[in-house]
């Protein structure tokens, strides 16, 4: 499939191709960090694991999609 042929497929949505895989690792990746069973990865890790070539560069999307940081996403463990 060509990148246009996909373009066209995702207009009607008003979403792009990238934006919506984007919006995909970020949503995978929220579900990691909510997950009391995936403590033992770093934000790092899961970033990684999510397709992040930095966690600097997940951390701001992530805050900039969600409203609060991987780290605040992560449920507390008393």
């Amino acid at each position: 499939m060509s990148a246009r042929h996909l373009s066209r497929i995702f207009q009607p949505t008003g979403v792009s191709p990238s934006r919506y895989i984007l919006e995909q690792r970020l949503g995978k990746a929220r579900q990691v960090l909510a997950d009391p069973g995936s403590r033992h990865l770093t934000i790092a890790e899961v970033a990684h694991c999510w397709g992040f070539a930095s966690q600097a560069h997940f951390t701001r999307v992530f805050r900039s999609r969600f409203g609060r940081t991987p780290g605040e996403t992560r449920p507390l463990i008393l």
